[in-house]
């Protein structure tokens, strides 16, 4: 028989065998496929979100689960204070779901970000509004003991404010419900996993201002010298004295008369650590240790990590602890 005929009746034999299955194949098959695309069409991307301090990005991971993915804009080592984004960080907020900050001038860029961003329909969280911010001025040293009236600290219409309001447990209660406000109008369908899971962070958020009650207490002193006044709702909330090198801000240094009173007062109090932050060295404080003869501590400020801690698995709660540790250590 002919090669060609053969194939031919082979090829006409399947195409009848086919045809000849039974309606109720066809129909397993066609229930098959239709099950196989409602499968496909039911798996969603997570929300693409941007942030600027790692802990807004761990609560943004705490709340949101698998449905966000989050990227700390902030480059390790590089103060948020004075970052200034490039263009294609710019595009690449402006293509994402959401950008999430902190606000009260902790990002400096935030105001010409939003002002070039004006034309795109980016959704915007503010994750301290309505936070009670202590004002004070940014400046130095001994002006830093908590001394702000109620009124002060509620007010968001005058004056310096602290931006670091991450590092009070209770403060960040704030930052967590405002950002679960945020994702459930994002994406209203997991109102109820937000929800617990932001009902879970401000437990653990609760326990963990308990810890630094206790670790705070009773204690041989109160004073802590730090390189720079990031830690004023520490020293509200738990009656310490902070002792600031710089201001708000590393970048503002200290005069040389303020030097002077420093070397003053940690002599008379017989300071002996100065608390440096691991994501940034300032060189005014690192010459002070020397002048002074003090240890150096180290405390996390939670604004970024570094790789090893990255590496490490490292949250929100753990640097935390680490620093009670290191606090009890400086008080005792």
């Amino acid at each position: 028989m002919n090669t060609k005929l053969l194939l031919l009746i082979i090829g006409t034999l399947l195409i009848v065998t086919a045809c000849g299955t039974s309606s109720d194949q066809n129909e397993s098959t066609n229930e098959q496929a239709s099950t196989t695309q409602v499968a496909v069409e039911s798996v969603e991307e997570p929300l693409h979100i941007y942030t600027t301090v790692f802990a807004l990005q761990d609560f943004i991971e705490k709340i949101g689960g698998p449905h966000v993915q989050v990227t700390n804009m902030i480059p390790v080592g590089v103060d948020a204070h004075t970052y200034e984004p490039t263009i294609r960080e710019m595009i690449e907020v402006a293509e994402s779901d959401a950008f999430v900050y902190s606000g009260s001038g902790m990002e400096g860029f935030v105001d010409s970000l939003k002002n070039s961003l004006r034309d795109e329909e980016i959704f915007m969280i503010e994750a301290s509004q309505g936070v009670a911010f202590i004002e004070g001025d940014d400046d130095h040293a001994l002006e830093h003991s908590h001394s702000h009236s109620h009124e002060e600290e509620h007010s968001h219409t005058h004056g310096d404010q602290d931006p670091h309001v991450w590092i009070d447990p209770i403060r960040s209660i704030q930052l967590a419900e405002n950002i679960k406000n945020g994702l459930t109008e994002l994406y209203p369908e997991e109102q109820e996993f937000f929800q617990n899971n932001f009902e879970q962070l401000q437990a653990d958020l609760e326990t963990l201002d308990a810890e630094f009650t206790e670790a705070t207490s009773d204690t041989k002193r109160n004073q802590i010298l730090v390189a720079h006044a990031g830690y004023t709702y520490w020293a509200e909330r738990y009656d310490l004295k902070q002792v600031s090198i710089t201001g708000f801000t590393p970048t503002n240094e200290p005069s040389q008369k303020q030097i002077q009173e420093l070397m003053t007062f940690t002599k008379a109090h017989d300071i002996q650590h100065i608390l440096f932050e691991r994501n940034y060295s300032i060189q005014t404080a690192e010459m002070f240790k020397e002048e002074i003869g003090a240890e150096a501590l180290y405390l996390y400020n939670l604004e970024n990590l570094r790789d090893e801690e990255i590496a490490a698995g490292e949250d929100y709660f753990s640097l935390m602890r680490k620093n009670i540790e290191t606090l009890k250590t400086v008080l005792n």
